[in-house]
């Protein structure tokens, strides 16, 4: 489902913004939005392809819909199939619907073996006691991975995830409208484009990004009420100067091919797409610094297909599988020893150094706050 409010709608957008806002914490990890290429087109489910399992097995793994998940497919399911002759059965959809349907199994009776999370989703997810602590020892490949990156899945002292990519939030425009490119966060808000300017919300991770990097540019904290307060006052610089308010990454590429926006916080990775594709899109690293947005995979608690789980999560996290992945989303990968191509190391930054100076959104203390700042959105954009 495509949500927008493309400027003609803005008359009756209050009732649609409450109704975001009601989402909550649900709505906004939605995400690869957050990280993917593509993520419309709804949510189905597929076999994935190659040999019908030497021994059997069968494991569970959920994907991206659209283009993403095609890629994921041909990355690593369709490898891993041929490989172990261990099939695949890939569930298409967003990290939303796959936490409601885990909190549902309870810890048990899992019906996903590895699952696709962001950030937001994961802490939602650990809460409610709903994954595995990885067994790092038992990843081939865990060594290599960046330790940023891990990091960001590592709640408590243990550590839940395996990265796949990050995206960097920043500034994607028009080139044939916006002649001189922005230079930083504060340019988005620059009088010549007040009526041009895509806003998301912030129960959609392109939109908490966007508001985690005001409140964090000149060194506030989301966790300091004050900072957060400062932070909506520069928000509320964009009243009247928004035309569109997309929630999802579809959503976003119609404002920008339409014309109703120019200018939009969004990630690099879609921003270079579009660009490939031929359509007049450029994009910014914001000099005080990007905002990240990551894409990691877990094991869930109740699955029955541990040491198969852990199988796929070695081809996962390998840079002969990652390499062609992050190549063809134009997003930086999780495993750091991959020599990209002249034309993925030419546009994307990337790497360790890069992911340090990241900003990266505070979801311990944005997650129970979310409704509450959802709500304070809506009174400035009513």
């Amino acid at each position: 489902m495509r949500s927008v409010l493309p400027r003609p709608a803005r008359a009756r957008g209050r009732g649609y913004l409450l109704a975001l806002a009601s989402a909550g914490t649900a709505t906004v990890l939605t995400a690869v939005a957050g990280c993917g290429v593509d993520t419309g087109g709804g949510s189905d489910s597929s076999s994935g392809s190659g040999s019908s399992g030497g021994k059997g097995e069968q494991i569970t793994v959920t994907a991206f819909a659209g283009a993403w998940g095609d890629l994921f497919k041909k990355s690593f399911v369709e490898p891993f199939e041929k490989d172990t002759g261990i099939k695949v059965n890939l569930v298409y959809g967003a990290d939303s619907d796959w936490v409601t349907k885990l909190r549902a199994a309870g810890g048990s009776n899992a019906p996903f073996d590895v699952v696709a999370l962001t950030p937001g989703s994961l802490h939602q997810a650990v809460g409610g006691k709903l994954l595995q602590p990885l067994k790092t020892g038992d990843l081939s490949n865990w060594k290599q991975l960046d330790p940023v990156l891990t990091q960001q899945s590592t709640i408590d002292g243990s550590s839940y995830g395996v990265p796949l990519t990050t995206g960097s939030n920043g500034l994607l425009y028009r080139t044939d409208k916006i002649k001189q490119a922005p230079k930083d966060w504060t340019d988005i808000f620059d009088k010549k484009f007040c009526g041009h300017v895509a806003l998301p919300p912030l129960t959609y991770n392109a939109g908490l990004e966007f508001f985690s990097a005001l409140v964090s540019q000149d060194g506030g904290k989301l966790s300091n009420p004050a900072d957060v307060d400062k932070g909506f006052e520069k928000l509320a610089q964009l009243k009247n100067c928004v035309s569109s308010y997309p929630a999802d990454a579809g959503s976003v590429s119609t404002v920008l091919q339409n014309g109703d926006a120019w200018i939009v916080p969004f990630w690099d990775g879609r921003a270079f797409a579009m660009e490939k594709e031929g359509q007049p899109i450029g994009f910014t690293y914001p000099a005080s610094g990007a905002v990240g947005a990551l894409t990691s995979y877990y094991v869930p608690k109740g699955s029955k297909h541990t040491a198969a789980a852990y199988k796929f999560l070695d081809y996962l996290s390998s840079a002969e599988h990652q390499k062609p992945f992050a190549e063809g989303t134009f997003y930086g990968a999780g495993n750091d020893t991959i020599d990209y191509d002249p034309a993925f190391k030419a546009k994307v930054k990337y790497g360790e150094d890069v992911y340090k100076k990241f900003t990266w959104v505070d979801y311990k203390t944005a997650t129970p706050k979310l409704n509450e700042w959802q709500q304070r959105w809506n009174q400035i954009f009513k």
